[in-house]
């Protein structure tokens, strides 16, 4: 009997702190449980990025009726910024301000380069095992295109890609071209933790008459 009057009131204290939790904690908490137990953290990485591009897409919506910045859970550091599209994979969204937790969740736009609607250098960042996996493949030619929160559109194609320090800050310089500047962790598939290198994709604006 003492055990189990020892046990409920602990019980529903974290029954309390379950329900107060928001329905995003929700999610990720039950998705990570097992994605953890099943295929270990790795999978739980893969699975945190995915679950937060769905409710970015929500908070996308929203925006895309009042033209108002929303956040996706109440604790982000960000709110989306815009579509990102790279060849004729899914569109991912951007977070504005590539601080480490955004990162975590979705590509993130540095905020000191240019918005995409002002031309000049806009800079993402994102980590390469999950949203920028994809640049693993990308070749000389290959297109990227950006969709604004006020449904602006612009296209891009690869002019150049390389390897970097991560101290080599020349790539986040601006520019008098508008070229959007894709950067992630080097080199992929890798065991090595905190790489000091980076793989760079340059892509140029594509003007329409």
């Amino acid at each position: 009997m003492k055990t189990i009057d020892k046990v409920i009131p602990l019980f529903n204290k974290l029954l309390k702190k379950w329900l107060g939790l928001s329905f995003f904690l929700k999610f990720l908490l039950v998705y990570s449980v097992i994605a953890l137990s099943v295929f270990g953290k790795g999978a739980y990485i893969k699975v945190k990025a995915q679950v937060a591009q769905v409710l970015l897409e929500v908070a996308w919506q929203k925006q895309q009726q009042d033209f108002l910045p929303h956040k996706a859970w109440s604790w982000a550091d960000g709110y989306p910024l815009a579509k990102l599209t790279i060849n004729q994979h899914k569109p991912l969204i951007i977070l504005t301000g590539a601080t480490g937790s955004n990162l975590a969740f979705a590509p993130s736009w540095l905020a000191s380069s240019s918005l995409f609607t002002e031309g000049g250098n806009s800079v993402i960042f994102a980590h390469n095992d999950t949203h920028f996996k994809v640049l693993k493949n990308i070749d000389i030619g290959d297109k990227v295109s950006i969709n604004t929160a006020d449904q602006q559109h612009y296209q891009y194609q690869v002019s150049e890609t390389k390897i970097i320090n991560e101290t080599n800050l020349s790539v986040l310089a601006q520019t008098g071209e508008e070229i959007v500047t894709l950067i992630t962790c080097y080199p992929f598939d890798s065991s090595i933790v905190n790489s000091d290198l980076r793989f760079v994709v340059i892509a140029k604006r594509i003007i329409t008459a």
